[in-house]
Order: structure tokens, then C-alpha cells, then sequence
């Protein structure tokens, strides 16, 4: 991800050199974040077909040596030995599974956001300016409740959130056509959740609600959920 900053910055230094409307420098360094989101994407997926690929032979060729233990009459310690090992191969193998899926579904996402990015210059500037700044009461499923600070301009969404359980940290992210995606980088546990929201634009006060995924699989904590949040200025 600080790769994607460092484009991001780049391409708001390039925009700000040439003073295009503040509307055409979103775009332009949208645009720019989200290519390279997508070339990182897809090389992150051809990396970790390969890890499974690899995983996949070694959980294969383990099945088949477990079997030939059993049928040669292999001592009982030695097939306990050999399932500890398989079991362990199948797990790493299902983990493996998990992050394919949802670097896939990241891929997806990131696809739709520079896509509707593209379009974004001919919507009506007032459609998104500083819709989401403001203060926001947050709840976040499972159990957590708490409050986040916004700071929309154009399309680029930052700001801060406090939770129940004594969890705070930043939020950083974009609005396009009332697509929310927002990534909480917490103060304990770092790049923590990616948060897909919908903005009702009917609401009063106006609402967020959508789903969250977390990031991070091995901290004993949920790994997904809804989410709301209402605004209250």
C-alpha cells in the first residue's frame, strides 16, 4: 500500500503543475492510483496461484503417501506423524485459498472504482464536493460502536474514527457515485479493514451502511461484518 501512496502524491504533484479544475486533478490522479492498484493486484494473484499451486501437489502427493503408509502397515506413531503433516498442508492450503479470493474480489473492486473514476469528470461537481465531511456515529458488527471524522475532497475520502474496546486509528478511501470504500489503519494492529459502503442519499441525516472485511486473518478477531454510520453535523 505505500507503494499506492507514493503514486498517489506523485500524481497530485503532476496534476498540481499544470492547474487543471480540482475536479480533472481527482480524476486524473484516481486514475492514476487505481492502475496501479490494479498492475499490483494481478501480480499479487499470479504470486499467490503459484504459492497454491505448489501447496496443491505437496497436500496431493501427501494424501497419496498417507495411504500407501496405511496400506504398507506403517507403525501407528508414524501415520499420527503423517496426518499431523497432511492436516497441517491442507490448512496452509485453505488459507491460501482465502487470500486468492479476496485479492480477486480487491481486484473486482478496484476495477469498478477506476471505471466509474473515469466517468466521474462529467457528473456534476456539486454530486459528491465535501458530501461525506463531517462527524459520524459508527457501528460496526460485530459488538463495536464509536464515532469517525471526515474529510471529502472530490473523490479522495481521509479522516479519523475512535471505537468501543479502546480501537482507534485512520480511515483513508474514496467516494464515487455514492460508492464508499474506505480502509481503517488502526493504531494497534496497522492496515486493519477494508470497509464498502453505500452512501442514502434520501436519508436525514444521511446515511452509510454497507459491509466490512478485515484484512488480517490471523489476529483471533472477526473477520467480517456490517456497517453503519449516521452523520451527526
Amino acid at each position: 500500500m505505500n507503494r499506492s501512496l507514493a503514486v498517489l502524491v506523485t500524481a497530485l504533484a503532476a496534476a498540481g503543475a499544470v492547474a487543471p479544475p480540482a475536479a480533472a486533478q481527482d480524476v486524473r490522479a484516481m486514475v492514476a492510483v487505481y492502475t496501479q492498484l490494479l498492475a499490483d493486484g494481478l501480480s499479487e494473484l499470479e504470486r499467490q496461484e503459484g504459492r497454491l499451486r505448489e501447496t496443491w501437489s505437496r497436500v496431493d502427493a501427501g494424501a497419496a503417501a498417507v495411504v500407501d503408509a496405511h496400506r504398507q502397515g506403517a507403525p501407528l506413531e508414524s501415520l499420527r506423524a503423517d496426518e499431523e503433516r497432511q492436516q497441517a498442508l491442507e490448512a496452509q492450503l485453505v488459507i491460501q485459498l482465502v487470500e486468492l479470493q479476496r485479492t480477486r474480489r480487491d481486484l473486482l473492486t478496484n476495477r469498478a472504482v477506476m471505471e466509474a473514476v473515469s466517468g466521474a469528470a462529467a457528473a456534476p461537481p456539486a454530486a459528491s464536493a465535501g458530501l461525506l465531511s463531517g462527524t459520524w456515529e459508527l457501528t460496526v458488527q460485530p459488538g463495536l460502536s464509536g464515532t469517525a471524522y471526515l474529510m471529502q475532497q472530490g473523490t479522495l475520502v481521509s479522516g479519523t474514527y475512535e471505537l468501543s474496546g479502546g480501537w482507534s486509528g485512520s480511515l483513508r478511501g474514496t467516494l464515487v457515485a455514492n460508492k464508499v470504500r474506505l480502509e481503517r489503519i488502526d493504531s494497534q494492529l496497522g492496515f486493519a479493514a477494508i470497509f464498502y459502503g453505500e452512501v442514502d442519499l434520501g436519508a436525514d441525516p444521511l446515511v452509510i451502511q454497507g459491509r466490512w472485511e478485515a484484512t488480517q486473518l490471523a489476529t483471533g478477531l472477526p473477520s467480517a461484518g456490517g456497517w453503519r454510520a449516521q452523520r451527526k453535523d
